[in-house]
């Protein structure tokens, strides 16, 4: 089985998607990291995000990937990646080669090969619309952008970066018009998910929540 959670930057998916991974037991893959590690290797390498085929070449040496319940690692030249990934810079470099088509398609086919046939909790931006379009419960989880700028905000300064609230706001705010613009595999949510807003939810709420979805989905799975 395998369980799409969607949403924004801040609306809470991570957590709950998380909480979700533990619960059932299930991988957890985390698309948002692995995109982020693409944009961090990108900005690095000095990559030319506006030259399709230099875009392409981070594929000949990848980061590597490891989920597990409630855990999404990312590898680099045996180093793993965490502080690195986080800051409003690299969640634009992320969203950026996000953003050129070629490299998307490219993106689905390695979510696809890291998750092959197992069970998994995948949150993202576009797990149910293109990563795993048949999987069976889709949710979408959002938030008004002051709750999800305010949430980001706290999770940012708890891991040390340094920013303020405006900063977060409006990057959030730029990053959801991009990705929403985008001509192909624009940010929204799969036509079959649920929408949950999360804006006056406790995260024990959502996952309750979402709990009782997944149960009414598949009566056969134990929860």
């Amino acid at each position: 089985m395998k369980i799409a959670i969607d949403g924004p930057a801040g609306s809470g998916k991570s957590t709950v998607a998380k909480g979700i991974s533990k619960l059932l037991s299930l991988s957890y893959l985390d698309t948002g990291s692995v995109y982020r590690a693409f944009g961090y290797i990108a900005r690095e390498k000095g990559i030319n995000l506006a030259e399709t085929q230099e875009l392409m070449s981070l594929f000949e040496d990848p980061p590597l990937v490891k989920i597990g319940i409630a855990i999404t690692e990312v590898f680099y030249k045996d180093k793993k990646l965490e502080r690195e990934l986080k800051g409003e810079e690299v969640g634009k470099y992320a969203s950026l080669v996000g953003s050129v088509p070629t490299f998307r398609e490219r993106m689905i086919i390695f979510f696809r090969n890291i998750v092959g046939d197992a069970q998994v909790v995948a949150e993202g931006r576009d797990v149910g619309t293109h990563i795993f379009p048949d999987a069976p419960i889709k949710l979408f989880i959002t938030a008004s952008p002051e709750e999800r700028a305010k949430r980001r905000f706290l999770e940012l300064t708890a891991a040390g970066v340094k920013t303020t609230y405006q900063e977060v706001l409006s990057a959030l705010l730029e990053r959801d018009k991009r990705d929403m613009e985008r001509p192909l595999y624009p940010f929204r949510p799969a036509e079959d998910a649920i929408i949950l807003d999360t804006t006056h939810m406790s995260v024990e709420q959502v996952i309750e929540e979402v709990l009782r979805i997944i149960k009414e989905k598949t009566p056969h799975l134990r929860v």
